[in-house]
């Protein structure tokens, strides 16, 4: 390789003789000022060997920014030892090359993220509260510069949420792994469960396909009482153990096992940092035998560790490694550095170790469930390594760039002073808004999951440019953040109440929509992922089907159900619905769900072997009060009267559905009145028949259940509201997209109207309306015009 150097009084006269020398593509080995001047030094492109380039490695994972092969960087090189030959002239040329580029690209990349950060806040508290979970700064980076902007801080969140499920790694299936003549070895550092983790898998193998199909090897003949370990656990499983010491023993023992036969290895620990790990890998590369190894990720280590291990076990110089098990979860305080690793690395996860019994102990999780775990904040860990909200702040004042903002702070100040005076000219309501009443109502919208949604979902069909964003993504969506609700606020059910409500619109005519809301226990909206439309032209769902005519009440009932447990197995659903019939009670009963119906006095039962009606056992029985039920702290009304004016008498029985040629139906009648505090007298009544007869579920909760079913009603009247108020569309799936948005600002303006935590943002509501007291008939509209406000503060 050939260096000129070339000099100039300006840097621009020294590089307008390096192009006309060396052409447009001339590589700058160096620029320094000397003698009042600037000297460079080039060199032709052409004239480098390509083994002197730094190589790239041959697949990047799927979140950018990861290095799982050896580093791009390489560190200049030390002078030979006596002996040996002296490295070639441009070496050293070609290293301080790699290591510029690659502080190049670090200086770069560094002022796009301290940019990113400036102008998307919601980054910074996202990147915060990620870091807090055990994920690096690395995946970070590269998943954040990606974050839409204009999201609220919980949309931000399940959109980061979405991304690590997107991209994390996972065996497809179980079947993928267990395939005739699999040979398999776990490899990693010592103490990482491996042994352990082998005889959980060989009992799973055992399981499957029998001892005779099954052989234990292990190479650990260093640790004292290894493989008799592994022989005790051979034995009660009934599979024969080898123990092998070199390559030449693996090889002879491979040979004199069937084709059709798995087997299990079990390898010494090795540190990262131990020379002895390419041994390792050219021993069972050399098996003679295909060997797919599994590196053996422990959960509780720091992440720079495992990011250590696996860097060191992808370069080791044996076979590429095909995937990872992630072990000692259950001593973990969080699993996001394990999932970091096998994102960046691509490790598919096969299996996740919680706990030391054998065989029990070790689950095949999908993605999703995995994330929810790693996203799960553990109330009994402090996140002492991590950065805490005072800590980003300090530094995000420390680094924020110098600039001249005065007509923006001074628009910013003018809008802040006018916007509160605007609202309070609305006649007798809004008087003494201020700014910070504002921002808090616009936090309320943040906060809560249907308000937020709701609020997504609303700007992206109201958007000029077409949202792109499937229906079955936007769906899948729903359901997942249904799913975080549950992990992170510890809820043990979720509720899917079932109904329908007719639509009437200048733009689409008449028709129905039926819908399945999903509610915490204690009456607090989530989503609504499923609906169901029916117009003079046909019936379409949101699920896919579609027909010329829509189906009975009941048939659309058990679609919507089913297709629930079906997509969301993991949700502990109970389904509140209305009336039914004694077959349909049973087809539901067949399903293995559980379900509570709200149903008319006149409904017949049979109670101690006598025919009766629900009304009339219910007189029969002696009702008690409900101390604070599930929805205490959700409902500010109840039955037309403010909650703390009512209170919640209950009783329950069990009793019998009969028909003919059927077996007999058990279920458990709850009986629920609803009386007025001041004067003693019964407000409303309300029946109900639940297959949780069984005490599962304690009879106070599912009267609770039923008045949060009886009062969320009023959410589909609301979506009926906002159907008229959403414009008509002609983009593809438009008509469910509304539906969608409908429904999810439906239970947006039932919890808007009725949740404690916002009066503040009731008043606003009603400043915005012209409306004191904001009546229901304007919760829709004060709804809507509050999302708009928020897009007025926040631009």
């Amino acid at each position: 390789m050939n260096i000129s150097r070339f000099f100039g009084s300006t840097n621009r006269e020294a590089l307008r003789q390096v192009r006309l020398a060396l052409g447009p593509d001339a590589l700058i080995v160096s620029n320094r000022r000397v003698n009042g001047g600037v000297e460079i030094l080039a060199t032709d492109p052409t004239s480098v060997p390509a083994a002197g380039l730094p190589a790239m490695p041959d697949g990047f994972p799927a979140a950018p920014g990861a290095r799982p092969a050896a580093p791009r960087v390489q560190h200049a090189a030390q002078p030979a030892p006596a002996g040996l030959a002296a490295p070639e002239p441009g070496t050293d040329v070609m290293s301080a090359i790699g290591a510029m580029r690659g502080a190049l690209e670090t200086r770069i990349d560094e002022l796009l993220w301290g940019n990113q950060l400036r102008k998307a806040p919601q980054a910074v508290s996202l990147f915060q509260t990620l870091l807090g979970y055990g994920f690096s700064t690395a995946l970070l980076r590269a998943m954040l510069k990606r974050l839409p902007e204009h999201l609220s801080a919980k949309a931000a969140f399940q959109w980061a949420r979405n991304e690590l499920t997107t991209h994390l790694p996972v065996l497809a299936s179980e079947d993928e792994l267990w395939a005739p003549g699999l040979a398999l070895a776990l490899v990693g550092p010592t103490g990482v469960g491996k042994t352990t983790t082998i005889a959980k898998l060989a009992a799973r193998c055992v399981k499957r396909a029998g001892p005779d199909s099954l052989v234990l090897l292990t190479t650990d003949t260093y640790r004292i009482g290894a493989h008799e370990q592994l022989k005790i656990y051979g034995e009660i499983m009934r599979v024969p153990v080898h123990v092998v010491q070199d390559v030449v023993e693996l090889r002879q023992v491979m040979q004199g096992i069937r084709a059709d036969q798995t087997i299990l290895v079990d390898n010494v620990g090795i540190s990262q940092r131990d020379r002895y790990i390419s041994e390792q890998a050219a021993m069972l590369a050399g098996a003679g035998r295909q060997v797919n190894r599994l590196l053996v990720l422990n959960a509780s280590s720091h992440g720079d560790t495992l990011d250590e291990v696996a860097r060191t076990y992808c370069n080791d110089g044996g076979s590429p490694l095909k995937g990872c098990i992630i072990t000692k979860v259950d001593e973990a305080s969080r699993l996001g550095a394990a999932l970091d690793t096998a994102i960046r690395y691509q490790l598919p996860i096969h299996y996740v170790s919680n706990g030391q019994k054998v065989p029990e102990n070790l689950v095949f999780l999908p993605a999703a469930e995995l994330v929810d775990q790693a996203l799960v904040h553990n109330q009994q860990s402090r996140a002492l390594y991590a950065p805490t909200e005072a800590d980003f702040a300090a530094l995000m004042s420390l680094s924020k760039a110098p600039q001249d903002d005065t007509l923006a702070a001074a628009a910013e100040s003018r809008r802040k002073r006018l916007l509160p005076g605007l609202l309070s000219m609305a006649p007798e309501a809004g008087a003494g808004l201020s700014m910070q009443d504002l921002d808090a109502a616009c936090a309320y919208v943040d906060d809560q999951t249907a308000s937020s949604e709701a609020y997504d979902l609303w700007r992206g069909y109201t958007a000029a440019k077409q949202d792109e964003a499937s229906l079955a993504a936007t769906i899948d969506h729903m359901l997942r953040t249904a799913q975080s609700d549950l992990s992170d606020k510890g809820y043990k059910h979720v509720l899917a109440m079932h109904d329908q409500v007719a639509l009437k619109s200048a733009a689409d005519g008449r028709g129905h929509m039926r819908a399945s809301l999903l509610f915490a226990d204690n009456a607090v909206a989530l989503t609504s992922p499923v609906q169901h439309l029916s117009f003079a032209d046909g019936w379409q769902s949101s699920c896919g089907a579609s027909a010329q005519a829509a189906p009975t009440a009941g048939e659309a009932l058990l679609r919507q159900i089913q297709w629930l447990e079906e997509h969301q197995s993991r949700l502990p659903l109970v389904h509140l619905f209305e009336g039914g019939s004694q077959a349909l009670w049973r087809r539901i009963s067949e399903l293995d769900v559980a379900w509570l119906a709200q149903c008319a006095a006149t409904t017949r039962i049979e109670f101690d072997s006598c025919a009766t009606t629900v009304g009339a056992l219910a007189k029969t029985l002696n009702h008690r009060p409900v101390v604070k039920p599930a929805y205490a702290e959700a409902l500010a009304e109840v039955a037309g009267l403010a909650a703390e004016d009512v209170v919640l008498w209950m009783a329950s029985a069990t009793v019998e559905v009969v028909a003919r040629q059927q077996d007999t139906l058990m279920l458990q009648l709850i009986s629920v009145r609803i009386v007025n505090r001041a004067d003693g007298a019964t407000v409303k009544t309300l029946h109900g028949l639940s297959n949780m007869f069984d005490l599962t579920v304690a009879s106070e909760a599912l009267a609770a259940w039923l008045v949060a079913r009886s009062e969320a009603r009023q959410g589909l009247r609301y979506a009926a509201r906002a159907w008229q108020l959403l414009a008509a569309r002609d983009d593809a799936q438009s008509l469910q997209k509304k539906a969608l948005a409908a429904a999810q600002l439906g239970m947006a303006a039932w919890q808007y109207k009725q949740d404690p935590k916002a009066e503040l943002g009731r008043k606003v509501g009603a400043s915005l309306t012209g409306k004191p007291g904001l009546p229901s008939v304007a919760a829709m509209p004060a709804l809507l015009k509050l999302f708009a406000l928020k897009e007025m503060v926040a631009a």
